[in-house]
């Protein structure tokens, strides 16, 4: 017999041993599955609110109890027991309804069971005394040492560390940098909106050492065109139109607020200030007319010109849009429902709204036609033909008084004689022509004249009851004892260190613009239903950043997320990022997304030439399609910009609430009729019709085949290679290059069987320049190329 081969006896006590073991083990296991810690917001939270607070919440209290706050779900309910008994399963009702075996009895009602899984966490985080842990947004940031890595060459600064933390323990590899054209063509788009131009890819492209690159960002942080570009993404927060909305939807003159914003990104106010002064600008001691114009932030409401509305209960619509619109834009809050009711999922109160709404209830403004209170400004124009009217006014006056002559003789096509106090009336009325630009603003109502707040039944006008006091929600940090009750107490409460929301919503928001996703998905909620973050102690680190290291200074974050090496990565995928993290969430390549409206807009006209650069200014009206203002209700008329105005950033472009204009719409622009956080993004063919046919793309691509000529001389490759750089900042591949060549010279054929089709895309009937028709032709498929739309 084998020596190892085991007798009866040997393999029955085998099998004993491993009975034994295996019995252990799963004791083992058991036990330390039972002892293991709950943890309430991952594990417990998502529970209550996909199966339980429907019923059990904000909304309704069905069964005379709510899940939604700690101290609700201990009170008795109308069966005569605590839902939560916390030590004791067996005493709570919630462990009996979750697990009854009549389906007219088990919760969730008329819905699946919950799982073994799920009941099992519930009974084991009651057996540990169900703590109720606070949702992570309303703790305060919490600060973080950068977390090791393995490959410690590769981070530039502290961002690199935290992402290549998380990239390390998936097994992914960062991608590698991506090339310099590309690298500085994604930089100049996310910092100014606009793309290099070539001699700028030159320098970089000779230079792309640390150092030049660390230049090219300081210098497009400085450009007057920064502002413009982030003011595109304030503004939809700020809902800012230059209409009043509703259904006559007449023009309203706030493009001064457009302006200050523009101004307060170049300046890199501090974001603080930024917050004090668009909220509460006109409480502070002293205000100038700059600060009286930020607060004009809030006059962005809506307001119903509409004959037989009442009055106040559009006041009233306004005030509440001005509630829900500061918490979505500083907190990440979805406020809106707490209006009618407490929050579904998140702690707060109906009454807290009306706390809050109180702060908002008492300024001057109302729902009227004529926007009081305004404020109006003399343009430097203006001011100097006052001076020159009003010295001859005085001239008049003093020859009026100094001689007997009260009759002045002039040359004129009549040889007329006119009294000198006829010349004085018609020099006051050409003063009195010279009209002041008004700006809505936000001014409080004086103490004698002051509202008193009620909450509203149901968020019902006309049921208000009992009254309420200004104040915010309690599960937040209160406000200071001595601070004051008004818009102004706000904005510092607001921009506290001990509140913990504003500056991981902002750092938040200024993410999502540079990599495209929010290291919290839902920018606009960062409560319990909104995406938990992808990295939490790299928003808190930034976050803290953000206020102490950075002062609140815009300039500086954004520098601090472009010069990481997180951000200079290439963003070509390989079939393992698709498999494995194809949302990009561990940012193991660079985000690849598609410009905004105003950025497709804006660039094309960069690339071709045409872009304006002048800033600031009334808004403007370029080409679009006639009739699309056609209304019974108004005569306003869309009278297409000349000159320069026909060419001006898209930030320019006038934007009128019921009828926007169509080709931003088409690439995802918003009407503004209320705040918005995230534009959604779309790829449709009428996307590429707007390319093709828009007269704004025509033109540019005519004047791009212009450009390309210039630079190019008379050869065909030349030329095309400089599209690519004004258009790519980069130059072509051989197979690009060779399609470009296919369909130039097929257009040519074209063109040369059809003189007359190219003369009616040039506009010159008469003499059309076919080669320039057909370079034309090659340009616009650059402009419509998805290179050319996307950022890389």
């Amino acid at each position: 017999m084998d020596r190892f081969s085991p007798d009866k006896g040997t393999s029955g006590t085998l099998l004993l041993l491993l009975s034994v073991f295996f019995l252990f083990a799963g004791w083992y296991g058991y036990n330390t599955q039972k002892n293991k810690p709950v943890d309430f917001n991952t594990e417990i939270r998502p529970i209550l609110n996909a199966q339980c607070l429907a019923c059990h919440g904000g909304v309704r209290q069905a069964g005379g109890f709510s899940m939604l706050f700690p101290e609700e779900a201990l009170e008795i309910t109308d069966s005569g027991k605590p839902a939560l008994v916390p030590g004791n399963p067996e005493a709570s009702e919630l462990m009996n309804r979750i697990t009854h075996h009549d389906p007219e009895v088990r919760m969730p009602l008329e819905s699946a069971p919950l799982s073994e899984e799920e009941i099992d966490k519930i009974r084991r985080w009651i057996e540990q005394g169900a703590n109720w842990d606070v949702h992570w947004a309303y703790s305060n940031p919490k600060p973080a040492n950068l977390p090791a890595v393995r490959n410690k060459k590769w981070p530039r600064n502290g961002i690199d560390y935290f992402i290549l933390e998380r990239l390390e323990k998936e097994n992914f590899t960062p991608s590698a940098e991506a090339e310099c054209g590309t690298l500085l063509r994604r930089v100049s788009l996310d910092i100014i909106g606009l793309p290099p131009t070539p001699e700028e890819v030159y320098s970089f492209c000779s230079d792309p050492s640390d150092e030049a690159y660390e230049f090219h960002v300081d210098h497009l942080l400085e450009s007057p065109h920064f502002g413009e570009r982030w003011a595109a993404m304030w503004l939809d927060l700020a809902r800012y139109a230059d209409s009043k909305g509703y259904e006559k939807d007449p023009h309203r003159s706030i493009w001064r607020y457009r302006d200050w914003v523009i101004n307060a990104f170049n300046r890199d106010l501090p974001f603080d200030q930024f917050t004090i002064e668009q909220l509460a600008g006109d409480l502070l001691p002293n205000p100038d007319d700059q600060q009286l114009i930020a607060t004009a932030f809030h006059r962005n409401t809506m307001t119903n010109t509409e004959g037989g509305t009442d009055d106040e209960e559009f006041r009233i619509a306004a005030v509440i849009d001005r509630v829900n619109t500061t918490w979505e834009v500083w907190q990440g809050t979805t406020m809106a429902c707490v209006q009618c009711h407490s929050h579904p999922y998140d702690p707060f109160r109906h009454e807290e709204y009306f706390q809050f709404f109180a702060f908002f209830n008492n300024t001057k403004d109302a729902d009227r036609d004529d926007e009081e209170p305004l404020l109006a400004e003399y343009s430097d124009d203006q001011l100097h033909q006052l001076e020159i009217l009003a010295a001859k006014i005085d001239s008049l006056y003093k020859l009026k008084e100094g001689t007997s002559v009260q009759r002045v003789s002039f040359t004129s096509p009549e040889n007329s004689i006119v009294s000198v106090d006829t010349l004085i009336l018609l020099t006051e009325e050409k003063m009195k022509a010279i009209r002041p630009v008004t700006t809505p603003i936000i001014r409080e109502l004086p103490e004698s004249e002051r509202r008193t707040t009620r909450f509203f039944e149901g968020g019902n006008w006309l049921a208000q009851t009992f009254e309420v006091q200004p104040g915010v929600p309690a599960s937040l940090p209160a406000l200071p004892d001595d601070a004051p009750g008004n818009r102004l107490g706000v904005a510092h409460w607001l921009i506290s260190p001990e509140n913990p929301l504003t500056a991981r919503v902002l750092v938040n928001r200024f993410w999502d613009q540079i990599f495209g996703r929010g290291i919290v998905e839902t920018i606009e909620d960062f409560g319990t239903q909104g995406s938990p973050p992808s990295h939490p102690e790299l928003l808190d680190w930034l976050a803290l950043r953000f206020m102490n290291e950075y002062q609140w200074s815009i300039k500086s974050l954004l520098k601090e997320m472009v010069t990481s090496a997180t951000y200079m990565q290439s963003s070509a995928v390989t079939q393992d990022h698709l498999r494995r993290d194809p949302d990009n969430i561990l940012l193991s390549r660079a985000p690849r997304f598609r410009l905004s409206a105003e950025q497709v807009r804006d660039q094309a006209l960069a690339v071709s030439g045409l872009l304006s650069s002048r800033l600031f200014g009334p808004s403007v009206m370029p080409p679009q399609p006639d009739g699309i203002w056609r209304n019974p209700y108004s005569n306003m008329a869309w009278i297409t910009s000349e000159g320069e105005d026909r060419y001006r950033r898209g930030i320019y472009t006038y934007l009128r609430r019921t009828a926007p204009y169509p080709a931003m719409l088409t690439f995802d622009g918003t009407s503004r009729e209320v705040c918005v956080s995230r534009r959604v993004r779309t790829n449709t063919p009428l996307q590429a019709l707007v390319l093709l046919n828009d007269p704004v793309y025509v033109e540019a691509a005519i004047a791009l085949a212009k450009r390309m000529h210039s630079r190019g001389g008379d050869d065909l490759d030349t030329q095309l290679k400089e599209g690519y750089i004004l258009a790519l900042a980069r130059t072509p591949g051989h197979e690009e290059l060779a399609e470009l060549k296919k369909f130039y010279h097929a257009v040519l054929n074209e063109f040369h069987q059809s003189p007359d089709e190219a003369g009616l895309f040039l506009e010159n009937v008469e003499s059309p320049d076919l080669y320039l028709a057909s370079l034309a032709m090659t340009a616009s498929v650059i402009l419509n190329l998805d290179s050319f739309v996307m950022k890389e």
